[in-house]
C-alpha cells in the first residue's frame, strides 16, 4: 500500500534472541498502530541495529517497519504521512536534517485540521520576522497554514535571537528553555500531551551522550530526561507524529555515530513504551471523566476534569466564542494547577497563556 514511498530495509538479524524487538515486528501486518520510516537510510540503518536488538516490551502492540523513504523532499513526504495519519498510524521518523520536521507538520495541513506542534531543540529555529527558510519559519509566518499553537522545549538562551521570545509570548505560545525545563521534567507532561506532533533534535541532548551532530554546544537534556520526555509523548492519546532529528554520521568519529545511534533506540524505545500504556483518555474518549468546578477571581467559574484510569488532569477554556477545534479546549494541566485555582485563587503562566489563544 506505501510502496510508492517507501522501500524495504533491512531485515532484523534471525541471531536476535526471542525476546528482542526485531523478533517482535509485524511486517505483513495491515492492522498497524506504529510504522517505523527511515529519513534517512544510513541513520535509519545505525539506528535499526541498536533498536531491533532491545527487548520488547509492548505487549500487543502492532509495530510495522516500512523502510526507508526513495525521496526525501518535503512534497513527497507530506502525502505518505497524510496516509498515515488517515489510516491512524502513528508513524515514527527516523531522520537526519531537522528540516524534516516541517514536512511532519505540513502533513497536517493537508488534512485541514488545526494542529498543535513541539519542538524539543537546543535553539528554536524561527526567524522572528518572516520566512527564510528556517524550520518553524512555515509554521509560525504562513497565515494560510491551520497552526493551532507551537511548544519548544529545551532551548540554551545564549543560542536563541530575543526577538523570538518576544513572539513567543505576543502568539500566546509556549517557550521553556532548559533550565526551567530540567528542573522538573514531571512539569512538561502537560505540554507534550497537548501537542499532535513532536520533533526532538538530538541536539537538545547533551553533548557526550549524542556527540555525532552539528555545531558545539555541551549543554543539553540528559537522556534520561529526553527518554523520559519521548516516554510522555507516546503515552499522550492526542499525540500521532514523532520524529527524530539531528544525527549527523558525519561528525566525529564512528564510534560517535554509533553512541548517537543508540541514542536514538533508547529514544524510540521509551516513546513505544509510552505508547503501549496509553488509556485512551481525552480526546479519544472523555467517557467517565470526573468534573471538578472551581469558582476563582476573574472567571465565573472554571471547570477541570480528571481522567480516573489515568489520573490526569485537563482544565475546559472558559471562553465562549467556539475559536479553536473542540479537541483543543481541553488543556492538559495538573493536580497542582488544580490545587492552585481552588486554594490559592490564582492560575498558572502557562494556562493565562493557553486562555489567550481563544479571545
Amino acid at each position: 500500500m506505501y510502496e510508492p514511498w517507501l522501500k524495504a530495509a533491512d531485515k532484523p538479524s534471525p541471531a536476535l534472541p526471542s525476546y528482542s524487538f526485531g523478533k517482535h515486528l509485524r511486517p505483513r501486518a495491515r492492522k498497524i498502530a506504529v510504522a517505523i520510516i527511515g529519513i534517512d537510510a544510513e541513520v535509519a540503518k545505525k539506528t535499526r541495529e541498536h533498536l531491533f536488538s532491545t527487548s520488547w516490551a509492548f505487549g500487543k502492540l502492532v509495530v510495522r517497519d516500512l523502510g526507508n523513504l526513495r525521496k526525501t523532499s518535503p512534497d513527497f513526504v507530506i502525502p505518505l504521512l497524510r496516509e498515515l495519519h488517515t489510516a491512524g498510524i502513528t508513524p515514527v521518523l527516523i531522520g537526519a536534517s531537522s528540516s524534516a520536521f516541517t514536512a511532519q507538520y505540513l502533513a497536517f495541513a493537508e488534512l485541514n485540521r488545526q494542529v498543535s506542534l513541539l519542538n524539543i531543540d537546543r535553539s528554536i529555529k524561527l526567524n522572528p520576522v518572516g520566512e527564510s527558510g528556517e524550520v518553524l519559519d512555515n509554521a509560525v509566518h504562513n497565515k494560510g497554514r491551520r497552526r493551532f499553537h507551537l511548544s519548544h522545549l529545551g532551548a540554551q538562551q545564549h543560542l536563541v535571537d530575543p526577538a523570538i521570545f518576544d513572539l513567543f509570548n505576543a502568539q500566546a505560545y509556549e517557550a521553556i528553555s532548559l533550565g526551567p525545563a530540567r528542573s522538573s521534567i514531571p512539569a512538561l507532561e502537560p505540554l507534550l500531551r497537548d501537542a499532535d506532533l513532536v520533533g526532538l533534535n538530538i541536539e537538545s541532548i547533551n553533548y557526550h551522550e549524542a556527540p555525532a551532530r552539528a555545531g558545539l554546544h555541551p549543554s543539553g537534556f540528559s537522556l534520561q530526561e529526553a527518554s523520559q520526555l519521548a516516554y510522555y509523548a507516546g503515552n499522550s492519546d492526542k499525540l500521532s507524529s514523532f520524529g527524530l532529528y539531528g544525527l549527523d554520521p558525519e561528525a566525529g568519529s564512528e564510534r560517535d555515530a554509533e553512541l548517537s545511534a543508540a541514542a536514538y533506540a533508547q529514544l524510540i524505545w521509551y516513546f513505544l513504551q509510552g505508547f503501549s500504556r496509553r488509556q485512551g483518555d481525552f480526546p479519544a474518549s472523555s467517557t467517565g471523566m470526573l468534573e471538578y468546578l472551581v469558582d476563582i477571581d476573574d472567571f465565573d467559574k472554571l471547570t477541570f476534569w480528571r481522567s480516573p484510569r489515568s489520573n490526569r488532569w485537563w482544565v475546559q477554556v472558559p471562553a465562549s466564542n467556539k475559536k479553536g477545534e473542540e479537541r483543543h479546549r481541553l488543556v492538559p494541566c495538573r493536580y497542582e494547577d488544580y490545587l492552585e485555582a481552588s486554594s490559592k485563587q490564582t492560575l498558572p503562566d502557562r494556562l493565562m497563556a493557553a486562555f489567550r489563544r481563544y479571545v
